[in-house]
């Protein structure tokens, strides 16, 4: 009986640094913030995947990557986390004809999901009846606990490098994306981090 229980708390362990290090390969940027009081949260943002092709309604072809988003709460008190991404197209590129278009899927991220690809989300899906509406998405996350979410980037007419990271500016959340060579850094506001009492 010892020996069955020490295998499966030896194999527990084992899967779970096994998902840590997946998620550590994926992991572009860790950043903490820290607020006036103390309170502190932890971004985590993930390199891209996809490569794909989306082509929407109307026949126009869109290339797409897809970057998850880890939220941790390490304070004491509850944070409210609210993204706001409008249905309408950012161009960000030197060309007016080149655009991006930002969504945030309900289909919950989790870690298990990062070694599948388009991180085990079904984007073409999503996009069928989501591609023309404003993507919201409110969460609690309670003190010592995490969030994660996916958002999809879709280009038009355009193609690079790209990079993405979540951005806090006081309470206000940006969604910094850089798609080399043709653009640095950008700040989308995308919402807001707010903890409460």
């Amino acid at each position: 009986m010892r020996l069955l229980f020490t295998f499966i708390l030896v194999s527990i362990c084992f899967t779970v640094m096994a998902q840590a290090s997946a998620e550590r390969k994926w992991v572009d940027s860790e950043v903490r913030y820290t607020d006036a009081a103390g309170k502190s949260v932890m971004v985590h943002s993930s390199l891209p995947k996809g490569g794909s092709v989306y082509t929407d309604s109307i026949g126009k072809k869109y290339g797409y990557v897809i970057f998850w988003f880890r939220v941790i709460n390490e304070s004491s008190a509850p944070l409210a986390l609210s993204i706001r991404l409008p249905a309408e197209p950012f161009t960000i590129f030197p060309s007016p004809d080149s655009h991006i278009r930002l969504f945030v899927p309900p289909d919950t991220m989790m870690q298990d999901k990062i070694s599948l690809n388009d991180y085990g989300l079904d984007l073409q899906s999503f996009l069928a009846t989501g591609f023309n509406k404003p993507s919201v998405l409110d969460k609690t996350v309670l003190p010592k606990n995490e969030c994660f979410f996916y958002v999809p980037v879709l280009f038009y007419q355009a193609r690079g490098t790209t990079r993405a990271a979540l951005v806090l500016k006081g309470k206000d959340l940006f969604f910094k994306i850089s798609v080399a060579p043709d653009v640095d850094s950008v700040l989308i506001p995308c919402g807001k981090l707010v903890f409460g009492n």
